[in-house]
């Protein structure tokens, strides 16, 4: 089972699992939210060194966000609204806004440098998947 790692994480950490019925009321109630759309290990074997480095991250940042983790079946349908394209992901909302992504796993610096910025930053619209439009 290639998502073993990752629930034995959710269980072991207590990370709220997000469906498509209560995303919204979930991420809304949280100050700040980091929110793990890992995606199917089989297609992105990144999900599982991503999994494994969250907890790490939430060390790091002690009570600067609420980690939670998107369940399975709601993967797709969640991750449109953020215009994900490359998995693994990690969002970050405050109060269930869009902030900020991070995208597939990376070096430990770069979480060190752009968590806090995308901390200070204030929520923003949703990102788009870039089609452009022509106006005449």
């Amino acid at each position: 089972m290639p998502r073993t790692l990752i629930h034995k994480i959710v269980a072991e950490h207590q990370y709220p699992l997000l469906t498509e019925e209560n995303y919204a009321q979930s991420v809304s109630q949280e100050a700040v939210s980091m929110v793990v759309f890992a995606g199917d290990p089989k297609r992105y074997p990144e999900a599982l060194d991503v999994i494994v480095v969250v907890p790490e991250l939430e060390k790091a940042f002690p009570d600067a966000f609420k980690v939670s983790v998107v369940a399975e079946e709601a993967e797709r349908a969640l991750a449109q609204q953020y215009a994900i394209t490359a998995w693994p992901a990690l969002v970050f909302l405050k109060q269930g806004q869009y902030v900020d992504k991070i995208a597939r796993i990376q070096d430990w610096q770069v979480y060190l440098e752009e968590i806090p910025k995308i901390l200070t930053k204030a929520p923003t619209r949703n990102p788009s998947i870039g089609i452009g439009i022509e106006v005449k």
